[in-house]
Order: structure tokens, then sequence, then C-alpha cells
């Protein structure tokens, strides 16, 4: 089984028509939409525990931190003491939740099934989050095993390790790496690991990600298409050479 933490070498064939050797994808908000779930969880267990949040927008300050790190911030910033039990609790509520409610981000199995190259999964999730999270949504034998999660490292994201674990784990270098983000502090990570990223504009805006060193796009078909080396829908060429 590959971690993020191991030192095993997958070998990865070297395309030489491409400008890339390996992509690498965050999990949620890139490759299943999450977000919103999580959102619905912390919601719930704050309110059983009898903490009435009165902005729920504060719930969204938060994107792309490991779940440890944001508990810690948001009980400092919003004076709220998380139960005991608060990860046995927030596990089992997100199991129940995702059943019923989770999603693979549209388009994002056409991109994987377009590419040439070797793809991993990324996450300051837990493996056990991810997995269950790509199975839910129907991923699961797109990736097998390739899951690096930032807590099986010593620094998760906006660190760059897991991103250079991952790259580690294929033999690529890390200028041969593509990763696919949603958040700010996923795509600093990536920057800071020496890799090219895009940057998914969905829940942060594309002016963010922009500054935060992502190349910003709408949705996985546009993602695609910049892939592939084909004309993307605001008509000009990126200059990734085609893997497609």
């Amino acid at each position: 089984m590959i971690r993020g933490g191991d030192s095993c070498i997958i070998p990865a064939p070297m395309n030489i028509t491409s400008s890339f050797d390996l992509v690498i994808f965050d999990c949620d908000g890139v490759l299943v939409d999450s977000e919103p779930i999580d959102m619905i969880v912390l919601e719930q267990i704050m309110r059983e525990d009898g903490y009435a949040l009165k902005e729920k927008a504060a719930l969204k300050k938060y994107p792309g931190i490991a779940l440890p790190d944001r508990v810690a911030i948001m009980s400092q910033e919003l004076n709220w003491t998380p139960p005991v039990r608060f990860f046995d609790i927030f596990s089992e509520l997100l199991i129940a939740v995702s059943e019923r409610e989770l999603k693979a981000i549209p388009g994002i199995h056409g991109l994987i099934e377009s590419l040439s190259v070797p793809v991993c999964v990324a996450s300051n999730g837990s493996r056990e989050e991810v997995m269950m999270r790509l199975r839910i949504s129907g991923l699961t034998d797109y990736f097998s095993n390739a899951i690096f999660s930032g807590l099986e490292v010593p620094h998760p994201k906006p660190a760059p390790d897991v991103y250079l674990a991952a790259a580690k784990a294929f033999n690529v270098p890390p200028n041969r790496c593509i990763v696919v983000e949603d958040t700010v502090i996923g795509v600093k990570a990536a920057v800071h690991a020496g890799m090219k990223v895009y940057g998914h504009a969905a829940y942060t805006p594309a002016e963010a990600l922009r500054k935060a060193g992502a190349i910003p796009f709408d949705n996985m078909t546009q993602l695609q298409a910049i892939l592939c080396g084909k004309k993307n829908t605001a008509g000009h060429h990126e200059t990734v050479s085609q893997s497609c």
C-alpha cells in the first residue's frame, strides 16, 4: 500500500510528448464536492453541543485546512469548546451524510480518463476519509492505493510535504508534476513544492487562486481541454503539451 511517508518507488512511464509525467489531485472540491458536507457536519455537531452558530459563513473561512488544525482555529476564534469525542462523532456523521449527499465533481471522470500519465491523490484529509469519498463517488478504480495524506507526512498543506511525497513515490521530479487544487492553502503547497498548479475556481475566487500561484479554471471540461493542448473556452491556448 502506498503511504505518504513511505519511501516506496512507483515506476512512472515517461511520456516524451508531454510536459508533465504525473497529475496530482487534491480530493475535496477537486474530485468530490465535499466542502458543503463537511460544513453540514460541523454545524450539526456545534449545534448539538449547545453552540448556536450565528453566521454560517464563518465555517467557510477554513477551506483546505487539515481537520485537527481547523478545529483548533475554530475553537479559538469562535470561543467554542469541541466535545470530548469530537473526531469520533465527526467521522460517524461524515460517513452517514456522505453516503446520502456526496457526488463527484462534474466532468472529473472524463478528465481522468483522458490522461495518459499516472494520477494520484494528495489531500489534507485522512486516508480513511479520502478512500471513503473515492468509493462513494465511483473514483476508487482510478487511484487504487495511490493516496497521500497530509496527516501522514511531517507537515500538512500549506507545507509542500504531501506533494513532494507523491512525486517521490512515483519517481517524478516536481517540475514534471501538475497539481489540481481548489484552495489557496493547497495552491501554496504545490507552488512551494515546485509544481505547476491549476486552481478550480468553485468555492475560491479565481483571482485569489491566481495570486497564490495557480492557473484558474472554471470546470473540469475546461481543464481537460487545457491539459490536452486544445483551445480552452476563453479562446486561448495553454502552454501544456498534449498528453491525452
